[in-house]
């Protein structure tokens, strides 16, 4: 089995923002989708930051009032993309270079079309070791099946990745 593409395991990205939305407004939007970061995104699509937990954890730190910021005040800047047509090592890589956890997604013009997460990465990844059948990798039955029971469809922003 190839390893997949990050076309084949990303989440189209559903929810984005434009950077002058009020703050409280995007934290309301991640609660209600239950989701760890939004793209903000510029009038053409094309990404031009992403807000994350941490982001809030650091405005909190920092005492910064919530309610009178906006996203674009606080979103992380020079963003890191990765391609759709990369490998998922190179999108492992990427986040494991730069210490991140959610990858925008991008197509050949720039747009973002998905995002991509450690923990959807680290479940792709298991499924290939299951895959691979290799029985001295001292993986258990049930461990499979609990490998197998994981889906890509679980929402994987929840704050624990």
């Amino acid at each position: 089995m190839a390893i997949p593409k990050v076309r084949d395991i990303m989440r189209e990205v559903l929810v984005t923002v434009r950077d002058n939305e009020p703050l409280p407004n995007v934290l309301r939007l991640m609660h209600g989708k239950n989701i760890g970061s939004v793209i903000v995104t510029n009038e053409e699509g094309k990404v031009i930051g992403v807000f994350t937990e941490r982001d809030l954890v650091r405005v909190v730190a920092n005492n910064e009032d919530v309610n009178s910021l906006t996203v674009g005040d606080v979103m992380t800047k020079n963003i890191i993309v990765v391609e759709t047509d990369a490998s998922l090592i190179k999108a492992v890589h990427i986040m494991a270079k730069h210490n991140i956890r959610h990858l925008p997604v991008v197509d050949e013009g720039g747009k973002v079309v998905g995002i991509i997460s450690i923990r959807d990465a680290a479940i792709t990844l298991a499924r290939l070791l299951v895959d691979i059948n290799m029985p001295s990798l001292g993986i258990t039955e049930e461990e499979v099946g609990m490998i197998r029971e994981m889906s890509t469809d679980v929402n994987i922003d929840e704050g624990r990745g």
